[in-house]
Formats: structure tokens, sequence, C-alpha cells
């Protein structure tokens, strides 16, 4: 048939089996467009799937401004069958042809029924939105869906079954409540979840009974995220992963919903999954490093996009996580799976999620106890092999080998929490140089449930007071560069006069904010995270807890913008000369060095005098 034949090469159509792609043609009309006719035949055939064969339309926006010139198999109509929404596009017929219409009924079959097909439309979906928000101007809203909160878009209260409920009753359930997929949860705890998917595949296309359980069907142990985290997070780990339905999750690894893909379409703006979708498909370590050389110009652009561009601190140390998960799949590809159970940790900027591009690695391995040579040795070269990749994707060693591959970064819980002891009992200068790194940890890949344990037994530790003393002497030792008059103290460098804001600015931040959450005993990494936990914390005050966050956004905004202008150049990354800055924003530095200042004599005053 001629119309199969075309569609065989028509992307998506062509990851359909035959059976499926004939199934399609016999659920498609053929109608002729032309200048006349081809906005009338849209609106009356909308919500529907339309495929050029021949001719040439412009697709234009409800401004119009171009969006997308179609010709020969290209596929126009999705973005309303995906988002539910009416079409607000027109076209404009440059050459008279035949296009073919795929009702929403029949896109929707095939969509269940082909993950690849369905991946393809979200993808250029987003793609779409992309292309039109690039045409605005750079400062249309300072809203970006990424940063919100999973539990804000979580639509309905979790809906779960215990994993010992036939087949039968929990297709019941989910018709009932209208939902493809349920969660499984055993003593309040997530055990799996099933899909419509599993249903078909994993029991009626087995032809078991519906009275099989959902434990011999279910997906045990699924990926999750926690409610806390940012829709970038649920993204990165849908992408990650090929699934389209995501269990989330408290502190407590309770079920509190799910979110789906569907759910982040919604959002309407999808733009970081194309660099983090691609660092996934990456079959080789030469394509990784391929699609890593693509990040410092995907920031500058997705930069132009958002107002607050601190949030590509966040986006930077998704994409240094998902290029560590995807170095250690390759490695597992190469090598066989984990010999044991382990866990990835990320740390400093990374574990704080306030990465740059010049941002050094620091990580390590936890691992579980009892493990022979053999095992080690594996875990050893696993380390040496995702440290290489990072390095050669563009995050550099780091200088004091925090690092994986160094054996001294991997150890037992047992290990790693005697090293932590010995640092806050005996607190050198190196020691709490350290534990300005190590107290700042995320997991990444692995167990997270050992990594809770582990988190929680440093957060103990961290309470030592005679340890927290010494930090707070350590941060009051650093001048905050303000003169007489608080006129600016510059460091003379090659390229001028500066003022290194990481050393200065930033650091001294997170090293204030870093005091107070040891002392409560807070695990939260992110220096953002931290502070807004303090509100339950009298020892510092709602205003100048306010005021540190602010003066951290703004100068962690103003590296950002720094590093964006100057990264392909021999300027310094983290120094800025005050003068080239505007009156206002001189201003406003010299106001968060002033809060800084405060800062420092504050936490002085409230726990220096247990140091040494």
């Amino acid at each position: 048939m001629d119309i199969e034949r075309f569609l065989t090469d028509c992307p998506p159509f062509d990851e359909l089996t035959e059976q499926q792609r004939t199934w399609s043609v016999n659920q498609m009309q053929s109608t002729y467009m032309n200048a006349d006719n081809c906005n009338e035949i849209m609106r009356d055939c909308s919500p529907a799937l339309f495929i050029v064969r021949s001719g040439v339309f412009d697709l234009k926006g409800k401004d119009g401004t171009l969006v997308e010139r179609l010709e020969q198999g290209d596929l126009f109509g999705y973005p309303s069958l995906l988002s539910g929404r009416a079409i607000v596009n027109t076209l404009q017929c440059i050459e008279d042809g035949i296009v073919y219409v795929l009702p929403q009924v029949a896109f929707d079959k095939l969509r269940n029924q082909s993950r690849a097909f369905e991946r393809y439309f979200i993808n250029a979906h987003g793609e779409r939105l992309l292309t039109e928000r690039r045409g605005k101007t750079a400062g249309y809203d300072d809203y970006d869906w990424t940063e919100q909160r999973v539990e804000d878009v979580i639509q309905r209260a979790p809906i779960s079954l215990a994993s010992d409920t036939t087949i039968q009753n929990a297709a019941q359930c989910m018709s009932e409540n209208g939902i493809s997929s349920i969660l499984v949860v055993d003593s309040d705890q997530l055990v799996g979840i099933l899909t419509d998917r599993d249903i078909r595949n994993r029991v009626v296309a087995k032809g078991l009974g519906f009275n099989v359980t959902v434990a011999a069907v279910m997906t045990h142990l699924p990926e999750f995220v926690f409610a806390h985290r940012s829709l970038l997070d649920a993204l990165t780990t849908m992408t990650a992963n090929n699934v389209h339905h995501l269990p989330v999750v408290d502190e407590q690894l309770r079920p509190v919903g799910m979110i789906t893909a569907t759910d982040l379409i919604k959002q309407q703006r999808s733009e970081p999954v194309y660099l983090i979708s691609s660092i996934y498909k990456s079959t080789t370590r030469a394509q990784l490093v391929e699609e890593a050389q693509k990040i410092p110009q995907y920031l500058n652009s997705f930069a132009l996009r958002v107002k607050q561009t601190a949030i590509l601190g966040r986006l930077m140390a998704s994409l240094t996580d998902a290029m560590t998960r995807q170095f250690i799949k390759l490695f597992e590809a190469e090598n066989g799976a984990a010999p044991a159970r382990y866990c990835w940790l990320a740390f400093g900027s990374q574990g704080r999620e306030d990465q740059t591009l010049s941002s050094d690695q620091d990580n390590g391995l936890l691992l579980t106890d009892g493990l022979t040579e053999s095992q080690l040795d594996w875990f050893r070269r696993l380390g040496e092999y995702v440290c290489e990749g990072l390095h050669d994707c563009g995050v550099p060693l780091c200088p004091g080998n925090i690092m994986a591959s160094n054996p001294e970064c991997r150890g037992t819980q047992q290990q790693w929490l005697a090293r932590f002891e010995r640092w806050t009992t005996h607190p050198t200068p190196k020691a709490l140089m350290y534990c300005q790194i190590f107290f700042d940890s995320r997991a990444v890949a692995g167990q997270q449930k050992m990594f809770n344990q582990f988190r929680e037994a440093v957060a103990d530790i961290g309470k030592n007071e005679f340890f927290i003393g010494n930090l707070a002497l350590l941060v009051n030792r650093i001048s905050v560069p303000l003169g007489l008059f608080n006129r600016f103290r510059t460091e003379d460098v090659k390229q001028g006069e500066r003022i290194d804001i990481k050393r200065y600015g930033i650091a001294l931040i997170n090293d204030i904010v870093r005091l107070y959450s040891l002392h409560q005993g807070l695990t939260e990494p992110s220096t953002a995270q931290r502070i807004e936990r303090l509100q339950e914390s009298r020892l510092i005050s709602e205003r100048d807890r306010q005021s540190l966050l602010e003066a951290w956004q703004f100068l962690t905004q103003l590296r950002l913008d720094h590093q964006l202008r100057v990264w392909h150049t021999d300027e310094p990354k983290n120094a800025i000369d005050p003068d080239s800055l505007s009156t206002l924003s001189r201003r406003q530095l010299k106001t968060a060095f002033k809060i800084i200042k405060q800062a420092q004599q504050g936490v002085g005053l409230k726990f220096s005098r247990q140091g040494y």
C-alpha cells in the first residue's frame, strides 16, 4: 500500500510494527489542502495528527511569527494532542498538497502501544516549545517550571494497594479511579508499581489468571522522586530510566503520590529534557563526551530565557548527575552489574547543587561491608572510569583528589564515619577544610536507603560543639572585602583589580549556613534548602535568615552572569571587576558583603567560644 510504504520512512511511524502501521493507515483520512481550505480543515479535524505527504506549508503562531516550515514527512497538531489545549496556530499554504489526518483516538492508542512512538512526540513537543520561546524577549517571565516542587503539581492523593491484591481487583481499582498506574504499598512503604502495560504484557499476554497477585507482575522497588525535589529532578529520573510513571515519596520513603510524563508536559516548558535525554541516550563514552561539549553553549542559551540565572546551578548539577549515572551504566555494560550494594556520593558544589561551569569534581563511593578483593577492585575501576569520564566531559579533576578514583574516598559506612569522627574531634586546618566539602553530600546513584542511614549518622557527628566552635573561628578569619568607608578591597590580578565573589561571598555564606545546619542536625546539602529549614531555629532571626538568602541569591546570580559572559576568555571565572558593575549592582554587592560580615560576627558570638 502506497501510504504504508510512505510511513515506513516517516518517523516515528517507522518505529511501529508492520501490524501497527497497517492499522494506523486504516484510521487515517487523506485530504487535499490549499490556501482556501487549509485552516478550515485543520480546525474541523482537530484534535488530530497531521502528516504532510506533499506540498509546503508555513505554520504560524498566533502572533503571526513563523513556527516551522512543513514539507514532506513533517508532522503538526501534536502539541494539542498531548496538552489538551486548543490549536492557536494557523497554516499558510505555500504549495498545495496532500495531508494525512490521524484522529486523536487512534493517536492515543498508538502512544499506548509503542513507547518509542510516544517518546518521539514528547521530545518533539518540547523542541517546539523551545523554538517558540527563542523568538521571545529574554526577560519574558521569571517563572521556570523546572524549579517547581514535585509535591506542588501532584494531581491527587496517592492511590495504592497491597502486594497480595489480585490482578482483577487491581484492574478494577485502576478503572474506577481512571488511572493507568497504581502504587503498591506494604506496611506504609513503597514496594512496587503496577501499570496498564504490566497487566497487558505480564498477565494477559502470558495467559495468567486474574487471581494472580500484584506482587507476581509488578515492577519491584521502582525508581522514585522525593516530594520536596524539583520537577527537573523528576524529569531527569524519568528520562534516565525511560519510565512514564514515577512514584513520589516523603523523607521516610512513604508514598505521597504519583507524577507522570503527562503532568510534566502540562507544565509547558521542557527545555532541559533535550540535553539530559541526549546524555542518557549515549551508548558509548565518545558519544557522551560529545554531548557534554554542548553544555556551555546550552547554558548560555538557557540563561537568555530565564531571569533567575541562579537555577543554572541546579541544572548544571543535574547534568553532572546525568553524566555520572550514564558513565556508571556504560561501565556496568562492559564489566557486569555492581557486585554489591553501594552509593555514589556527590560532595561540595555538586552536592549542594550550586555547580558552575568551573566547578571541579568532588565525589566518592559508599560501600557495603565485607567486600572481597575482586569486588573492591571492581569499585576501584568504577571510580577511575567515571572520574576520568567526567574530566573528559569538562568537569575538572579535583586538585585535592577528593574523587572516587582515590582509595581514600571509597569506604564503608564505618570507615567514612570514623573519618568524620576524627575530623570533628581533632579539627586541624586540613580536617576543617575537608569538613567544608564532605558535610555537603548527596546520593547520585545506587542505594538511597544506604545513603539516608549514612547521612543521619554524619549529622549526629556534626553536632559536636567543639568542632562547630572551630569552624566558627575559621569562618571569622576570612575578611570580607570592604574597607574604610565601605570601599571595596580588591586584589591585583593579571587582568586588573578584582574581587573573588566565590571565596569572599558565596563560600562564606555556605560556611555560615552550614554552621547553623550542623548545630540543628539538618541533612539537606543545599544552601537554599538549609536556609529555609532554619526557620525552625531560634539561633537566627527571621530577618537575618532572609537577608542571608537574598545575599546568596544575588551573589550566585552575579557569578553565573559573569561566568557566562567571560567563559571563552582568559578572565577569572569567579573574580569580578566592581567598576564594571552598574551603580545599583555595586550598591547591592556592598549590601551583600555587609550582611555576610554581620553574619560572621553572629556565628562568632554564638559558636566560636566553644573552639580552641
